[in-house]
């Protein structure tokens, strides 16, 4: 058993415009859209289930919109047992809006929720979060973190002329949403928060040495802002979840994750259909966490999804 914890899909009904009329739907074609080549392509690489979240609406500003989205993903999910939904939040259409699509989409069978690092301004750290954090715990659902897709950090900072933004700013966005959700005490008001981010956090295990040296306890003046290092690590390894996606199934960054964190707080995702072309592709993804993590596969593979997942 498997479970794809950062798998997308766009119903034909709400496929995004944008997306629609851009070369992405031209390259990866029916694997946005189709459940049944899903499910194909997922039985053909030995994954049995997977959670279906939908990017372009995540954090959008119009509640209306994100609400008919929600409902065109779950009629695919209830309609396919190997399917989970996180629904998308719309956070920048105001906290409450966000915390009331949301609860309503928990209500109407959803599994957990999703979101972006940052849209329209509003990050995770800012206040109109709290009602759908206080939504999140009440119901004891996970929410996914993904990267905003484009100019994740400012457009003048790692611009898309030579894919900086889609290599190494997305990375950053979420190693900086991290950092803050720790540094600014939301893991601290909300205990019962389970936060999955997306890409191994943009590949943060393999920056601790980085933010040891800046973290360190009475090392530089002026840390008043931030948690020392050893409080850092901590809710690192205690309270944030990591999903495997990112990073094409290479070893090298799931082992340092694995490394840093324990075993209970990696996912396994993939990024269908972003990542994986094909079934061999999307195989190979399995092997990785077979080969990097053969006593905690289990773990990864399906056992932590389904701790968090809400509704099942």
């Amino acid at each position: 058993m498997a479970i794809d914890f950062g798998a997308h899909l766009f119903p034909l009904d709400t496929f995004p415009e944008p997306i629609d009329n851009g070369p992405v739907r031209d390259v990866i074609g029916p694997m946005l859209h189709d459940p049944d080549h899903l499910l194909e392509t997922y039985a053909a690489a030995g994954i049995s289930h997977a959670a279906l979240s939908q990017p372009y609406y995540m954090g959008h500003e119009d509640a209306d919109a994100v609400a008919t989205a929600n409902d065109a993903l779950l009629d695919i999910v209830d309609a396919h047992e190997a399917f989970y939904g996180l629904a998308a939040i719309p956070v920048s259409a105001g906290g409450d809006a966000a915390a009331r699509e949301f609860e309503r989409a928990l209500d109407a069978g959803y599994n957990g929720g999703a979101l972006e690092t940052k849209t329209n301004g509003v990050e995770l750290t800012d206040d109109a979060l709290e009602a759908v954090f206080d939504v999140a715990e009440a119901r004891d659902a996970p929410i996914l973190v993904h990267p905003k897709l484009h100019e994740s950090l400012h457009p003048d900072a790692l611009s898309d002329d030579w894919k900086l933004n889609a290599i190494f700013g997305r990375e950053a966005a979420l190693s900086e949403s991290i950092s803050k959700v720790i540094h600014e005490g939301v893991l601290d008001r909300h205990p019962d928060l389970d936060l999955v981010y997306h890409h191994l956090g943009g590949n943060i295990a393999s920056m601790l040495g980085r933010i040891h040296i800046q973290l360190d306890d009475g090392r530089w003046p002026g840390q008043e802002r931030v948690k020392p290092y050893d409080a850092f690590l901590e809710q690192l390894r205690d309270r944030i979840y990591l999903d495997s996606s990112g990073f094409f199934g290479y070893e090298a960054p799931l082992r340092n994750a694995l490394d840093a964190v324990p075993a209970s707080n990696v996912l396994f995702a993939t990024d269908y259909p972003f990542e994986p072309r094909d079934d061999a592709e999307l195989s190979s993804f399995v092997d990785t966490v077979e080969t990097v993590a053969p006593d905690d596969a289990d773990a990864v593979l399906h056992d932590n999804a389904e701790r968090l997942l809400t509704n099942l």
